[in-house]
């Protein structure tokens, strides 16, 4: 049964969402659904405007089987090499597991769908980073004959001309075990009883980094040092863009904030519950943060935004209200998927916030690399006019972030620009010497 959510049409406008055609991957592992809710930014919209309509899909999965990061990317890596995991949604079912054997068969390793060594995933990572930034394109391959053609290379055998030279292997890291399941002990033989050990209240513990947590940590540690980092006192590039990212953070939660009072007949509850539909519009971009910059990204994301048929005032009030509640509930999905919205709509000085993820790795697999791609892109903006978008007020903030960003590269620092108003001082003229009249004896 469809649930929906009724405002009034000055208010709010629903956004209809489409029955789901059922999961391609882990197809037993999914049950077909549908959901209904409605776009915050139509409730900041002028009153009796006509509302929009834009569909998409969504799945309703069987509880058990978590979504994670590494699964998404996993995913996408297999299908990019044409071994078939299906829809990518992080979960390591069954038809993700058979890629994996088909994968590892294709490679010479131990056929095990349910053990997925560190050392298997990081060298599929690392053929797929390879094909998407060149690799592909100037071999002429695809599918498998590109990942042999990037083992052949790390082997040291003939390279394609034109591709670029992969990364060194890496040692193999211990193994993932991928969705443990209990097998069943031989007909007849009786399971040997399990040795008795000492509890251990965090064996199963997950941790996940707050971004929350580490901003009020990095906040005491700013208080304590005797405040923020400033271009004079740059000596920790990692120091100065941590702060910057929970300053960001902090500036985006009260924009949002601002907007949300805007808002009328939306609990808190409803808000946060429609941003979470607001960010599934962009969840295959949000997979992909951590595999491609922004040159590829940005396009995907705008058709995304675009095709909902909202009008692109309405789409970036959403994502602001939406970035604050993603920080306010430590949804690091959330606020990537409003930020990515906000830079496909023209906020490119917002892709900072991306760059800080990447960096850190919060919502996103580490990429230093990529990370300096946003970075560049946001700050050019607004070295070329663009608004700020955090702290518009303190223009030697871009300064900053750019001065770190340039010391994260191996650069040297920028120099501390003097301000306008104040001229640079001139040189004193050396002291011309006095002569000193000889004293006389004589009274």
């Amino acid at each position: 049964m469809f649930a929906r959510l009724m405002t009034s049409a000055s208010l709010i406008a629903a956004l209809a969402l489409a029955p789901a055609e059922r999961a391609e991957a882990d197809a037993a592992e999914f049950i077909g659904g549908a959901i209904i809710g409605g776009v915050i930014g139509h409730a900041l919209s002028q009153g009796n405007r006509n509302t929009t309509r834009g569909t998409t899909t969504t799945r309703v999965v069987r509880p058990g089987i978590p979504a994670t990061q590494q699964g998404r990317e996993t995913q996408l890596a297999l299908n990019y090499f044409g071994f078939e995991a299906g829809t990518v949604d992080g979960q390591i079912g069954n038809g993700t597991r058979a890629a994996i054997e088909r994968y590892q068969r294709a490679m010479g390793y131990p056929v095990n769908g349910r053990e997925f060594a560190g050392y298997q995933f990081d060298y599929l990572m690392d053929a797929y980073y390879w094909g998407q930034n060149g690799g592909a394109q100037q071999s002429g391959l695809a599918g498998q004959p590109l990942l042999f053609a990037y083992r052949d290379s790390r082997e040291g055998r003939t390279l394609p001309a034109g591709a670029p030279q992969p990364a060194l292997p890496q040692a193999p890291a211990t193994t993932v075990i991928v969705n443990p399941q209990p097998t069943a002990p031989a007909p007849g033989v009786l399971a040997a009883a399990p040795a008795q050990a000492a509890p251990n209240l965090f064996a199963n513990a997950a941790p996940t980094a707050s971004l929350a947590n580490t901003c009020n940590g990095i906040m005491l540690q700013t208080s304590t040092n005797g405040g923020y980092v400033t271009l004079a006192s740059l000596d920790d590039p990692d120091v100065a863009l941590s702060e910057q990212f929970c300053v960001a953070r902090t500036y985006a939660m009260a924009q949002g904030e601002q907007l949300m009072r805007a808002i009328a007949g939306l609990t808190q509850a409803q808000i946060g519950q429609q941003c979470g539909q607001f960010a599934q519009l962009f969840t295959a971009q949000i997979d992909q943060v951590s595999l491609m910059g922004p040159a590829q990204l940005l396009p995907q994301v705008t058709s995304v935004a675009l095709g909902t048929g909202i009008p692109p005032a309405d789409l970036v009030s959403t994502a602001r209200v939406c970035l604050s509640v993603g920080y306010a509930q430590d949804d690091m999905r959330m606020a990537v998927g409003s930020v990515l919205a906000l830079a496909a709509m023209g906020e490119a000085a917002q892709g900072e916030l991306l760059g800080h993820h990447l960096r850190e790795g919060f919502g996103t697999t580490t990429r230093p690399d990529l990370a300096l791609q946003w970075y560049d892109a946001s700050l050019s903006a607004v070295e070329q006019g663009a608004p700020a978008a955090f702290m518009p007020g303190q223009p030697e903030r871009t300064q900053l972030v750019r001065a770190a960003v340039t010391r994260m590269q191996g650069g040297a620092a920028l120099p501390t620009p003097v301000p306008a108003s104040q001229p640079m001082p001139t040189p004193m003229p050396a002291p011309v010497p006095v002569p000193v009249p000889a004293q006389s004896n004589k009274l």
